[in-house]
């Protein structure tokens, strides 16, 4: 019986750790692209870094909470968690690979900027949305 707490517990832990890495890294991106300091740029890279690390983490806990808790029934919410969950993990890893071959990806002014940028937002925007999904089983 501890095992499935700790289970569903790690999934919570690593849901929120993930959940709130991704926004602070968009608004430290903001703030560089507010303030030119190149400091916030450079933390938020880390902060994408770490989130996309995380994430795999958190989607097998998931998973895992999703077969033990739920019994695996296949429902629109669960359904909608795995097909984000797994489009936040492609993005995350675009993401950071593209900034990671390309340093000064964010602080030039060209449209890979724009892209890298807007690619950043919408990935925010599937990190909320599965947090919300998550929030209606609470």
């Amino acid at each position: 019986m501890k095992s499935d707490k700790l289970i569903v517990h790690t999934h919570h832990i690593s849901s929120h750790f993930t959940n709130a890495l991704w926004p602070v890294g968009f608004l430290l991106l903001f703030s560089y692209f507010l303030t030119g300091k190149e400091a916030y740029e450079s933390a938020s890279f880390y902060m994408f870094i770490i989130g996309t690390l995380a994430t795999p983490f958190t989607f097998g806990s998931g998973i895992i909470d999703w077969k033990t808790k739920y019994k695996g029934r296949s429902t629109r919410i669960f359904n909608h968690k795995r097909f984000f969950g797994m489009l936040f993990l492609l993005f995350s890893v675009v993401i950071v690979l593209w900034r990671f071959i390309d340093p000064s990806l964010a602080t030039s002014a060209n449209t890979h900027t724009s892209l890298y940028f807007a690619l950043v937002f919408i990935n925010c925007g599937f990190v909320s949305y599965l947090g919300h999904l998550g929030g209606k089983f609470i």
